[in-house]
């Protein structure tokens, strides 16, 4: 196992590709502790990693508030002595945003740009300059961030989360670029069409808001118009994003560094 010995924090670990990540460090030996604000999902997760040997904490916070990361960085310290991984997976569409009867970009509302990027990019931020100062420490850590292929296309249906995520990209190789000197790698996944409680919401609200969608199911309308855009076709599983993450943290990616990895299926080549 890879990952034998070292203690990682997946914040957002309780659904979704936070949840196939979790697993996926689990299986090659990390103990993990499980960040969500969700407090069912997040001692789920917990219970599920335990069951397979490794220890987990579970812990239930906002990862958009810095006094609630900070205390749940602490509490990783006081429980595990240490962290050796940090995976940013906290991610979305701010909750005004659903709400809204238009794609159209002149009617979206400053607070739906606050929101999606406090939860895509202030988050991956808080949980950084937190856990940082750990690795600076030990001279030794691994980031990664999760970004998205919509943060590499121009997607004006969903500008804001693309914005977002783009932002993301440019933080991780910034970040990389200060720290490679003192042995901490930074790297970002950047997913493509995957299943997950996100899309099917996301699905449904395109189902309502454009003509194509109208009779479908959000299962249709996924496979109809995203995974059929996908040149292998067929879509990503959070499985997937778990192994290229625990590839990306392991010894054999010690020389990768400021790196964006599409885990796509090829629908961006570059």
């Amino acid at each position: 196992m890879k990952l034998e010995g070292k203690i990682a924090i997946v914040a957002g670990g309780g659904q979704g590709i936070g949840l196939g990540i979790v697993r996926c460090l689990a299986e090659e030996g990390a103990d993990v502790a499980v960040l969500d604000i969700n407090k069912d999902t997040t001692k789920k997760v917990a219970d599920e990693i335990k069951a397979l040997g490794r220890k987990s904490l579970a812990v239930v916070a906002d990862a958009t508030d810095s006094k609630q990361v900070n205390q749940v960085v602490q509490d990783v310290i006081d429980t595990f002595g240490k962290i050796d991984i940090l995976v940013n997976v906290v991610g979305g569409i701010g909750k005004t945003t659903w709400t809204r009867d238009s794609l159209r970009f002149i009617d979206q509302k400053e607070v739906e740009w606050d929101e999606t990027f406090a939860l895509n990019l202030k988050s991956h931020v808080l949980m950084c300059l937190a856990v940082v100062p750990h690795f600076l420490k030990q001279k030794s850590g691994k980031i990664v961030n999760i970004s998205s292929i919509g943060g590499k296309l121009p997607a004006p249906r969903n500008m804001i989360y693309g914005a977002a995520k783009a932002a993301v990209i440019h933080f991780t190789k910034s970040l990389a670029m200060e720290l490679a000197e003192q042995n901490i790698n930074v790297n970002c996944i950047c997913p493509g069409v995957i299943w997950t409680p996100l899309w099917e919401r996301g699905t449904a609200y395109y189902i309502r808001l454009t003509p194509e969608g109208k009779g479908l199911k959000p299962r249709e309308y996924f496979d109809k118009f995203l995974v059929s855009g996908v040149p292998q076709k067929r879509e990503q599983t959070p499985e997937d994003m778990g192994r290229a993450v625990a590839f990306l943290v392991s010894e054999d990616a010690k020389n990768i560094t400021g790196q964006s990895l599409n885990v796509d299926g090829g629908r961006v080549m570059d």
